[in-house]
């Protein structure tokens, strides 16, 4: 679990928590200068628009009440979906990594790509010219041989490539590399530093102008002036020198990556080039975690006789956090300057850090039970010889709703009569929105989006048009669109434009859209991720070439004809007077007349601000379970869900599982009674919080649910990381009653039930299935069935486990179901 469970339907990190964590090495961010090109201003009618706009949310909301979905035109005569189909990649769409180069060209459209066969090109969009860059086998490493990268990255100034190298993964978003600096003018390699195995630089990172690279090696900073990147020996500046295995300088510990900002990376240049703000988290008093390994290679045919031990400073709720302090480095006159917030709070949480201009700085900090909060302002204009920069108060996030303050960075600068206004995303009437701060002083916004929806991403700005572009969840719950509206001009906001934003994807058709712009806001990669097969194109904010076709997935689209797929449907329910999104997974051959009922899976997560019921196309195990054995899959999104407003979420506060349990028995009951479902064979399965939340439907003993399926669940919150829990739950001490009804402790209920979970598990570890095996043990339950994976983390991708574990519960349900006798006539 992690603070990205707001955005639980995105693939752009995380696969679903619920079926597997993406093991694949990030590629590094692209970041390029600002373009100085000019762009012509185009004036638009709003009014016109508006109603167009207007009229097409509301037939897309209609549309998407009740919606089905033909996954692929199926009959007894194609091919049956299979496990190995399902996850060998057959079915995967192809996806192309984009890199907008915002450089002096970006208004123009420019990005890198890497083929298939490793060269590196220049994409000019306006005039459709390709520049190759680097072509496989001419980057040499410092032994001569041709250098395989992971990642690479393209200086703002356009002379650099940096490349990423002999890369080990850390945790979820984080890892240790080499990397190396080829030059494209005079085509030749220089490591960043002595290249070390196994890779100990742990970030790496362009200023945002010109060539000048910060980088982190020995959780210290170090910097190096663009006029020294050429030197073969590169001449680094040591910002730096408290960093040990509890002090992490500019790079995140592992609860700070894993629950704030979802990244290693915590330093921030600002938009000058000449400074860098960096955090500094102190684990000196952050109890160990001591997790056995007990092999440590790829190969079951290994042997340790002693395990080794993976060793995490994890703090648990009530217990110490990392102690958290922020400083900034000048380039200019090689000064530290340390910041000094103007509350006391030793356990403040550092939530976001960005600079609005080239001399000011934002911070957001909260309380430790993200109930409290502020908004500083360091101003470093005037700062001359004092090592200290003084912040002020600008702005309270304190909650007063009964919910919690959102952990996101969304804070997006833009330019103002101040020359410091930015843009944030924050609480209005009760949803998410965007709100225009003229100036980092200011303490009141100005709202340009408002309604019953909520904005997802601030995605860019377009300073020529005056537009701001972001993704939400519009018009319904479950889609994602493209969307934009006016900045504000002399002091007024498009009042039109608030309610009903235009839309730059067709909002009448229900669907699930991402978009990447470039630093101008003048270009964006646009992807259809869902419900039909994805595609990938390049457009112009404001239309004047055609867009540039990327991707069609052509060739997974003939794929898919020739099996059999099920029908999916989306609907909304409504039980005493509360809204469910529901997405259900039907067997292509499905009738509603009742002479065939069928077994229905729940697939639940349900975590705070998360969500599973979306338009984005997978095919999965559920598919499979639909086609090849006749089960229905649901998933369901309950109470505590994103995208609903605060008011939906702020229930589950201090009492996590109990409003979210009585939901799904709720919907569960619903479904046991249509015509095409059998009631006596109705299973709910989870990963993670979905665990968690699968126990307690199953401690809850309903008579609804015939069996339950967790995998790495937490059983009592106090086992899992404070920074997390203590948001949603605050701590043991403040919530007593709290911590004791939401743990899983009463097991009577637990009958037909598979337990799995990874022994290397750093996020849920393994003690909280320990203990719920104890309680097992203690009450004689013996109608269960348990798996563990020898050091599989929380992914479950250890020495084939996450393949055998799938097996494993395909298994479990057919041997269920398939004995229990059925009400009604069998499938």
């Amino acid at each position: 679990m992690s603070s990205s469970d707001r955005n639980y339907e995105r693939d752009t990190r995380d696969e679903q928590e619920q079926l597997i964590y993406s093991n694949d090495i990030p590629e590094l961010e692209s970041q390029f200068e600002k373009s100085d090109g000019q762009t012509r201003r185009y004036w638009i009618i709003p009014v016109i628009i508006v109603s167009i706009t207007a009229i097409s949310s509301i037939i897309g909301t209609i549309a998407a009440l009740t919606y089905q979905h033909h996954f692929g035109i199926s009959s007894r005569h194609h091919l049956p979906l299979t496990l190995d189909k399902v996850f060998d990649g057959t079915f995967n769409p192809v996806h192309h990594n984009i890199k907008w180069v915002n450089q002096q060209n970006s208004s123009h459209g420019m990005y890198g790509v890497q083929d298939d066969n490793g060269a590196i090109s220049l994409v000019n969009v306006s005039s459709n010219t390709t520049k190759t860059l680097v072509q496989p086998g001419e980057v040499l490493d410092i032994d001569g041989q041709p250098l395989e990268w992971d990642g690479w990255s393209l200086s703002p100034d356009g002379k650099f490539i940096l490349f990423q190298t002999d890369t080990i993964a850390a945790f979820r978003y984080s890892n240790y590399a080499n990397y190396y600096i080829h030059s494209l003018d005079t085509r030749s390699t220089h490591p960043l530093t002595q290249p070390t195995n196994p890779g100990s630089i742990s970030l790496a990172m362009w200023s945002p102008s010109g060539h000048a690279l910060a980088y982190v090696r020995g959780n210290d900073l170090y910097v190096v002036h663009a006029r020294d990147i050429p030197k073969e020996t590169s001449k680094a500046i040591r910002v730096t020198d408290s960093g040990t295995d509890s002090v992490f300088n500019a790079v995140t510990d592992w609860v700070y990556e894993e629950e704030i900002f979802n990244s290693h990376q915590a330093s921030f240049w600002n938009q000058a080039s000449e400074m860098i703000a960096y955090l500094i988290l102190d684990e000196s008093k952050v109890k160990e975690y001591k997790i056995p390994v007990y092999n440590p290679t790829s190969s079951s045919d290994n042997i340790e006789q002693y395990p080794q031990e993976l060793r995490i400073k994890y703090p648990e709720p009530g217990t110490p956090n990392p102690l958290a302090s922020l400083s900034v480095y000048s380039l200019i006159n090689g000064q530290n300057y340390d910041l000094v917030f103007p509350e006391p709070r030793e356990d403040r949480l550092i939530i976001e850090i960005t600079w609005t201009s080239k001399m000011t700085l934002l911070v957001k900090e909260t309380s430790r039970d993200s109930r409290h909060g502020t908004v500083v302002l360091f101003d470093f204009r005037g700062v001359r010889d004092s090592k200290f920069v003084q912040g002020h108060t600008v702005r309270d996030l304190d909650i007063d709703d009964g919910g919690w303050i959102d952990c996101r960075q969304s804070i997006k600068p833009i330019k103002s009569m101040s020359g410091d206004g930015y843009l944030d995303i924050v609480p209005n009437e009760g949803y998410n929105h965007i709100a225009f701060f003229k100036s980092s002083q200011e303490s009141s916004p100005e709202f340009v989006t408002s309604g019953k929806w909520e904005v997802d991403i601030i995605m860019g700005v377009n300073e020529e048009t005056n537009r701001v572009y972001f993704s939400a969840a519009y018009p319904t719950p479950i889609d994602k669109h493209i969307l934009s509206v006016t900045l504000p001009d002399n002091d007024k906001i498009n009042v039109l434009e608030k309610d009903r934003p235009l839309n730059l994807t067709d909002i009448s058709v229900p669907a699930k859209y991402s978009a990447i712009f470039n630093k101008a806001a003048s270009f964006y990669v646009l992807n259809y991720d869902g419900p039909d097969v994805p595609t990938q194109e390049i457009r112009q904010a404001i239309e004047v070439h055609k867009p540039k076709i990327i991707e069609t997935n052509e060739a997974l689209n003939n794929t898919l004809k020739e099996y059999s797929l099920p029908k999916v449907i989306y609907d909304t329910i409504v039980i005493d007077n509360i809204e469910y999104q529901i997405k259900e997974v039907r067997p292509p051959q499905l009738s509603e007349d009742g002479w065939s009922k069928r077994p229905v899976l729940f697939q639940v997560y349900g975590g705070p601000d998360s969500q599973v019921v979306t338009r984005n196309f997978k095919v999965t195990w559920g598919d499979y379970l639909a086609t090849s054995n006749g089960y229905i899959t649901v998933y369901v999104d309950v109470q505590g869900t994103g995208n609903r407003g605060r008011q939906y979420r702020n229930v589950v506060r201090d009492n996590l599982g109990k409003v979210e349990a009585e939901d799904v028995i709720k919907v569960a009951k619903h479904y046991s009674s249509k015509t095409y479902v059998d009631s006596s064979k109705i299973g709910i399965w989870g990963w993670s919080y979905g665990g968690y939340l699968s126990a307690k439907v199953m401690e809850a003993d309903s008579d609804v649910f015939s069996l339950g399926i967790s995998v790495a669940p937490v059983t009592n919150w106090k086992l899992y990381d404070s920074v997390y829990t203590e948001r949603y739950m605050s701590t043991p001490k403040n919530n007593p009653d709290g911590y004791l009804n939401s743990a899983v402790r009463n097991v009577t209920g637990f009958h037909n039930y598979a337990l799995a979970h990874g022994t290397g598990d750093d996020n849920v570890h393994f003690a909280n299935t320990a203990h719920l095996l104890d309680m097992f043990t203690e009450n004689s339950i013996k109608n269960f069935r348990f798996r563990a994976f020898t050091d599989s983390n929380h992914s479950m991708g250890t020495r084939n486990a996450y393949r055998e574990l799938m097996d494993w519960l395909t298994r479990f349900l057919n041997e269920q179901w398939k004995t229990q006798k059925s009400k009604g006539k069998k499938t």
